[in-house]
């Protein structure tokens, strides 16, 4: 990974600031190129990003948003949602700071219309064909219900043992091959046994009812969201679990190919929270 060094930076966005509206930074490394296209798309022509800039980490951008000096030049600053915004945790509260409605942009990302149009054109069928073959709702729903309970108690690991890692588990060993082997699927009790291993290490430190409570009103507040899933980490489980769906269909796609064609392609109302920062931002 090149780490450029911090003049050169600093010469990099003088150089892109005659052609944006603003200056947007953003948590991941070497990912400029995705956040650059995906935000052309959300903003639709509104407002001019050419680039954006990574700053090394969640912390790191919100370090800069707290420091950064908006009269000077605008900017907006994004970071994921994560175990925060599933626990219910409120956003900083820092001028150009934009905490995502989902856990992470991946789960914005997951778009059925583009997804049938990515096994489309790989695959070369029929888009009936990748729709049956996809056969996406049937997928979520096999999910859905078993990740939510997981992140729920991730969540409540996050409020009473905040050190406790839990994400970190990948999604890959929660995961088992079918009986005539030819696909991956998620594991339920794999999945179940790591739910309760969390919720156990929380009682250890807090009262079982409390734990009990709070994990019932985090798992029933999860799934009133108008979309569940965005309550899962989508880079960490539900992009690896798609990949261990469409591959046995003939679909090789790479994880940065397909992340870029669904920017490019998918339904861009999910993002619509995003737009109206960018926007607000453009405008402050």
């Amino acid at each position: 990974m090149i780490k450029w060094p911090r003049r050169a930076k600093e010469a990099i966005k003088k150089l892109f600031e005659p052609l944006q509206d603003i200056d947007v930074y953003v948590e991941d490394c070497n990912d400029e190129v995705f956040y650059s296209t995906l935000l052309k798309r959300v903003s639709q022509g509104k407002v001019k990003i050419v680039r954006v800039f990574a700053l090394e980490g969640r912390e790191s951008v919100i370090k800069a948003a707290m420091q950064y000096d908006h009269s000077i030049r605008k900017a907006l600053f994004i970071i994921d949602g994560d175990l925060d915004w599933v626990s219910g945790s409120p956003t900083p509260n820092v001028a150009g700071l934009h905490r995502l409605d989902a856990y992470c942009i991946e789960n914005l990302l997951l778009c059925e219309r583009a997804l049938t149009q990515i096994l489309v054109e790989d695959i070369v069928i029929s888009e009936d064909d990748a729709g049956r073959n996809l056969d996406f709702n049937s997928w979520i729903i096999s999910i859905q219900d078993p990740l939510l309970e997981l992140f729920s108690a991730f969540a409540i690991a996050k409020i009473f043992i905040p050190h406790k890692k839990t994400v970190s588990c990948r999604v890959g060993n929660l995961c088992s091959q079918s009986d005539n082997k030819t696909k991956t699927l998620l594991d339920l009790s794999k999945v179940l046994k790591v739910k309760n291993e969390v919720l156990t290490a929380a009682k250890s430190v807090v009262d079982e009812n409390i734990v009990n409570t709070t994990y019932q009103n985090m798992y029933n507040r999860l799934k009133r969201l108008p979309i569940p899933l965005y309550a899962v980490s989508g880079k960490d489980y539900l992009f690896p679990l798609l990949h261990f769906l469409i591959q046995p269909l003939g679909c090789r796609i790479t994880t940065k190919s397909l992340r870029i064609r669904l920017a490019k392609n998918g339904d861009v109302l999910r993002f619509s929270g995003l737009n109206e920062a960018i926007i607000n931002a453009s405008l402050s």
